[in-house]
Parts: structure tokens; sequence; C-alpha cells
């Protein structure tokens, strides 16, 4: 690949994160996207963080906004899982299905809370094993404690990265 073509993809990439589209929303368009990609949908906010950082928003501001949408995001995962068994609980009355306690996240099962930590790392997987803290019924305030501080350390060195990278 030759660096000419290097510079064209670079001008190109920074083009389309400098665009408006991505700006439109600010800082609530950011948590929006924060929180929807921490509930298993896949979606980056690297992008729009990148977006909101070149557009010259305050660096503090959007790591505030990224973590709390993204740690609302863990909370609802634990809520959704939570609130899953009962729902499968009064299935099970019509049903032949086993109770959700006995099936459980394998990951979740061998790290312990350790996998809670690091589930903000993992995309989508690191989701469901925030839902399945839920269903086993984990203590909601160590859950926090470990998620929050999981969710704290991932935006600080995204962001980080991402203001050294531009």
């Amino acid at each position: 690949m030759s660096y000419e073509l290097l510079i064209e993809y670079y001008h190109q990439l920074q083009e389309i994160l400098s665009n408006n589209i991505f700006q439109e929303y600010g800082i609530f368009g950011l948590f929006l996207n924060s929180l929807l990609s921490s509930t298993a949908i896949p979606l980056p906010t690297e992008i729009l963080t990148s977006a909101l950082l070149i557009g010259g928003e305050n660096i503090f501001l959007v790591a505030i906004v990224l973590a709390v949408g993204s740690i609302t995001g863990g909370i609802l995962n634990y809520f959704i899982g939570f609130g899953g068994t009962k729902l499968i609980v009064k299935m099970k009355k019509h049903t032949d299905i086993e109770k959700p306690e006995k099936k459980h996240n394998k990951l979740l099962d061998r790290f312990g809370w350790s996998a809670i930590f690091f589930a903000a790392w993992i995309p989508i997987i690191g989701d469901l094993i925030l839902i399945s803290a839920g269903v086993k019924k984990m203590k909601f305030t160590k859950f926090v404690i470990f998620m929050v501080s999981g969710k704290i350390i991932k935006t600080i060195i995204v962001v980080l990265g991402l203001v050294r990278l531009f």
C-alpha cells in the first residue's frame, strides 16, 4: 500500500469523523449511543466520541456522558436478567422449562466478579455476562462496584487514547 493511498484514506476518515451528521445530536447522541451499545446492540461509541472530540467538545464532558450512558446500560442489563428470571418462572408453570438458576453463563461461573469488571471490554458477550449476573441474582451493590469500575476505566482509556490519536 502506497503512502499516498494511506494519506487519502486518512483524509477520508477525517471527513467522515468531522461530519456534522455525527455531531448533530452532540452529547445527548453520545449518551444514547453509549446506552444502546451497552445493551447488546453492537453500536461503536468510538466513532461519535472521536467526532465530538475533533469538533472541540470538552474532554471531561465527553468522558462523563460516555461513562454514564455505559453504566446505565450495564444496570439495565442486570435488571433485564433479573426480571427475565421472573418471566421464565411464570412460563414454567405452563411448560417444562428448567429453572433459570441452573443455566449460568460459563464465563461468569469461571471468573466470578472479575468477569463483571472486564465485561465492559468484551463486545456483546460482556453485555450477556451482565444479564447473567441479573439472572443469577448476584448481590447488586457488589455488581455495581465491579461494573462501574470496569466501565469507568475503559472510558478513561478510550477517551484519552482518542485524544492522543487526534
